[in-house]
């Protein structure tokens, strides 16, 4: 998990150094982003557990080609075959860079996230929640709707620390949930605020 942080580090750092000054990502410098999303997540811990819906909400900053959103996003999903469901859900911080085209309607973009995030653990009447940390780097399309409405068309993949949950009940119960991996993919709406 380790090497995708540094990787998605990098990709931040190099992102920010060469940001140009150029037109918007929408004609405003704040904008608002509200995005359906679906999640899948994949290998270790994460191998047994089903895709899932879900949504996300954050502000950006657009000075210029870079940008910086902050938000949150969870996703809900089960555990075939068992009374265990799983919800996940953080906080985040993603830098994105908008690649110069000859177009003016349609721009593709990179970008990486790191997330403070947490995992809730349901077997059946019990539940507990964990804390770890997500790491995810990707990219998209932005496509021009109006002068203050862009279509966000986007995917990351990346690795998950899931941390460790004690399920409440009379005998308290402590699961290690280990780490796994995910693909997001996302469909949205960013307004020019």
């Amino acid at each position: 998990m380790w090497r995708v942080v540094k990787h998605v580090i990098a990709a931040i750092a190099l992102m920010t150094a060469t940001a140009l000054p150029a037109h918007a990502q929408t004609a405003s410098p704040i904008s608002l982003q509200l995005s359906g999303l679906w999640s899948i997540p994949f290998s270790g811990r994460l191998s047994n557990v089903s895709n899932g819906p879900g949504f996300e909400a954050q502000i950006r900053y657009n000075p210029s080609l870079f940008s910086l959103g902050i938000g949150g996003e969870i996703s809900w999903h089960d555990v075939p075959t068992t009374n265990r469901s799983v919800r996940l859900s953080g906080l985040f911080i993603e830098p994105r860079y908008v690649l110069q085209t000859s177009s003016d309607k349609v721009a593709p973009y990179i970008s990486g996230r790191v997330a403070i995030s947490q995992t809730r653990l349901a077997v059946a009447r019990r539940s507990g929640t964990a804390t770890g940390f997500t790491a995810n780097a990707g990219g998209g399309l932005i496509i021009v709707l109006g002068s203050s409405v862009n279509l966000d068309l986007g995917a990351t993949i990346g690795a998950k620390g899931l941390g460790t949950a004690t399920v409440d009940d009379t005998t308290p119960t402590v699961w290690d949930l280990g780490s796994g991996s995910n693909v997001i993919l996302r469909v949205g709406l960013a307004i020019g605020l």
